[in-house]
């Protein structure tokens, strides 16, 4: 009997998927050179090689940059994906670069091997074994469940699949639910044991302030507190700026970083029109931030909750209603999400 395994064939695909494919594959191989690049940079930059770092650091970019042109992909989603790869590896790049005067200490035990703490520093987007880092623990922490809190919030997605898809606020709320679900569903495969969790409980925000700071997803708050609050923050003040106002710039520059990340990032499936409003979501945020904090500080009130609540209902459903979803999300053809057409 022939228990040989037969060759897999990709035959009973369509030529979209079949290409597809073949471009998936050489992206994602060629995304793997700048990510070496990255890794051996960190290392040689623990040994104290700094002008190799500063090399194998300018290669890494380039590589990361030059990969849309080496390994096209012509599937929108597709592109996004690997626009999110170049972004988030940018922004480590730039992040440690920003920081490689600073010392971050290894503070889950005993220091691992160079080879092994550069792999952690590589993978971490928190820097959660390290010290400082920019971890935002949601309150209770205690208490907190997240794999239950994970099922709360999809039990809330589901209820908002069953109402009518036509209205602006419930598309909004819908596209904040599966940015929780899918980010909380990869934060319980690949956590450590002692990861904080990603989210607070959407629920339980009661201002803007608090939304954005302990709430609301932490994996980018490193590199927005490096590369624009930072900067913004201190250096502004040497030009004579005040204090308080290089603070208040500061954060709407991390808003703007956000902003310009998510443009690229969602750029090959949205148009024109679609991006300048998500910039514009981002923008209005870190002004409605600087303005609450302004107004209560750290002071918490019911009224200030009420109005953090209609405030971001308001903005995220104009946002939404900018969108070209088809009816809802779960109306979206996947099948041919490929060619959707962008205007």
């Amino acid at each position: 009997m022939n228990t040989s395994i037969p060759p897999i064939s990709l035959a009973h695909l369509s030529p979209v998927h079949n290409q597809l494919g073949r471009e998936l594959v050489k992206a994602t191989a060629f995304l793997l050179i700048p990510t070496e690049l990255l890794y051996f940079s960190i290392y040689f930059h623990i040994k104290g090689f700094q002008k190799v770092y500063q090399a194998l650091t300018f290669l890494s970019l380039a590589a990361f940059w030059l990969s849309p042109w080496v390994a096209p992909i012509s599937c929108g989603p597709a592109q996004c994906l690997q626009n999110f790869a170049i972004a988030i590896g940018t922004m480590k790049l730039l992040d440690i670069f920003a920081r490689r005067h600073s010392t971050r200490a290894y503070t889950g035990g005993k220091k691992p091997a160079d080879w092994l703490l550069s792999l952690m520093i590589l993978t971490e987007l928190r820097y959660e074994s390290f010290s400082p880092n920019h971890i935002r623990v949601p309150r209770n922490q205690e208490n907190f469940n997240e794999p239950l809190q994970l099922a709360v919030h999809i039990g809330v997605f589901t209820v908002l699949q069953s109402l009518p898809q036509n209205i602006a606020t419930i598309l909004a709320f819908e596209v904040l639910l599966s940015i929780y679900i899918l980010w909380t569903s990869m934060q319980l495969l690949l956590r450590y044991k002692g990861s904080p969790a990603l989210f607070g409980p959407l629920y339980l925000a009661d201002s803007l302030t608090g939304f954005w700071s302990e709430t609301w997803h932490n994996a980018f708050a490193s590199p927005c507190t490096s590369l624009a609050y930072q900067p913004l923050r201190y250096g502004l003040p040497k030009y004579g700026v005040p204090i308080g106002i290089a603070r208040s710039l500061g954060i709407i520059g991390a808003f703007g970083l956000m902003a310009a990340f998510h443009a690229y990032a969602l750029a090959p499936i949205l148009s024109k029109p679609e991006i300048t409003r998500i910039c514009q979501f981002f923008l209005l945020n870190g002004i409605a931030t600087v303005a609450e904090a302004m107004v209560w500080g750290k002071k918490r009130h019911w009224v200030k909750a009420v109005l953090a609540w209609l405030f971001e209902t308001t903005i995220a459903s104009w946002t939404a209603a900018g969108m070209n979803f088809p009816n809802g999300l779960s109306k979206i053809p996947w099948r041919d999400v490929c060619n959707a057409p962008r205007y």
